[in-house]
């Protein structure tokens, strides 16, 4: 099934790449031009680029959660949740190694003792929208701008033998992301 998304961000896809992205940002990025570490009031400015697919579909009566994060140089995530409740079962993989190359998504996962399989193809979609945030977080101001595309997908997990696709939202950035005391 072939699924038209457009650029703008799912509630939980932002969180993802808020959560995720944002948190490793702190950690991870360089500072600012014309900063110093030493300097209390100096920033950190980061450019992020990447991919965000988030998808549900149904295995078995039971829905599927699947979520696709990439952010180079920081991280590439891949999540699934089968199932809801007590029969729920989730993995996680995270790698430095991209999951989406040349357009195919390929991951694979152990959850609950057997391999699960999500695979299939993303391409860029539409137009590009521009992206400018201002929010504050853990005690910083931080400044996102940059830009979102959308993705169309088709993607599919395989689990114990069986197979499902899966509909999928999902978009490409280019961020910058600047972090400064507030």
């Amino acid at each position: 099934m072939r699924a038209t998304t457009h650029p703008v961000p799912t509630t939980r896809a932002a969180l993802v790449l808020g959560a995720t992205g944002l948190a490793l940002t702190g950690s991870l990025a360089g500072v600012a031009p014309g900063a110093h570490a030493e300097d209390p009031g100096a920033g950190s400015t980061t450019h992020e680029v990447g991919r965000v697919l988030e998808c549900t579909g149904s295995w078995l009566r039971r829905p599927v959660i699947a979520t696709v994060y990439e952010n180079r140089g920081l991280l590439n995530e891949v999540v699934v949740q089968v199932g809801d409740g007590p029969r729920e079962v989730s993995a996680a993989v995270t790698r430095e190694r991209r999951f989406v190359r040349d357009g195919r998504v390929r991951a694979r996962l152990d959850l609950d003792g057997r391999t699960a399989r999500l695979s299939g193809t993303v391409a860029r979609n539409g137009q590009r929208s521009t992206v400018h945030e201002e929010y504050d977080d853990a005690g910083e101001h931080v400044v996102v701008d940059g830009v979102h595309r959308g993705l169309d997908t088709d993607l599919a997990l395989v689990w114990r033998g069986r197979g499902t696709s899966l509909d999928c939202t999902g978009f490409a950035y280019d961020l910058q992301v600047t972090r400064t005391p507030a």
